[in-house]
């Protein structure tokens, strides 16, 4: 039996299959689970006697019902796999307090804000941007500064939010989305922009006008293109604090 004072459970209320190891998962805690856009849910299951738990970043407006989550299959992966198995309906362990401090500097822009992922890493910005919308819509600020979130993927449909983040970019001029792929020979049919996200940052960075002293660059997900990510901007000129990272798994 699990600890009460620690574990809550969760219902899985729907799925998303994108891929053969990528899912959108929609979970429905049973107590309340107030969270910040930019923190992480632990969800775990009970396996030969123990419990195995995972951080995922929050993908999810905190305005929402429930939590959706963004998660990969790890090969081997203690917990990834087996939850890849948990039927809609069915129960996970999740704690009972949500973490993290990544885009706790940024609730609203007050300057031009780059926020750089690969492919899960999108989930706490898909969390942003949902709720930036809603509060900008509820009158509790004004857009006037730049927004642009760039995702790389090895192919398009590791891209999991493409589709809401074309929509609303085509419905707010504060907000860009730039998707790049890194193997675009598996992927005939892409016409976006190609390589590596970090072969992109500059580019993007420019023309949104982020320069040393005014914009900040949140990075997200893989800790090699964090890596070159972060090398890329402090070789630009960008001071450490202007630059925020959260890597998914040890580099």
């Amino acid at each position: 039996m699990f600890d009460t004072d620690k574990y809550a459970t969760a219902t899985i209320v729907s799925r998303r299959d994108l891929a053969a190891d990528l899912w959108v998962v929609r979970i429905r805690p049973d107590v309340e689970l107030p969270f910040r856009p930019g923190q992480y849910v632990t969800l775990g299951l009970e396996l030969d006697g123990r419990i195995i738990e995972r951080p995922y970043s929050i993908a999810s407006d905190p305005a929402e019902p429930e939590i959706e989550l963004f998660i990969e299959r790890v090969a081997q992966g203690e917990l990834s796999a087996p939850l890849h198995d948990v039927p809609i309906g069915s129960a996970t362990l999740v704690r009972k307090r949500c973490k993290g401090l990544f885009l706790k500097d940024a609730p609203v822009p007050d300057h031009p804000l780059l926020l750089v992922c690969t492919v899960t890493g999108v989930a706490p910005f898909v969390s942003m941007v949902r709720s930036l919308r809603r509060r900008l819509e509820g009158g509790e600020w004004t857009a006037e500064h730049a927004v642009i979130v760039l995702q790389g993927a090895a192919r398009s449909d590791e891209l999991g939010y493409a589709d809401e983040l074309r929509r609303h970019q085509a419905e707010c001029d504060w907000f860009t989305y730039v998707p790049t792929v890194s193997r675009p020979w598996e992927d005939t049919e892409w016409r976006g922009e190609t390589g590596r996200v970090e072969d992109v940052l500059r580019k993007y960075a420019d023309e949104a006008g982020l320069r040393p002293g005014y914009g900040a660059i949140f990075l997200c997900g893989n800790p090699g293109m964090i890596a070159n990510s972060r090398g890329i901007m402090t070789r630009h000129g960008f001071a450490d604090k202007a630059i925020r990272e959260e890597q998914y798994w040890p580099d």
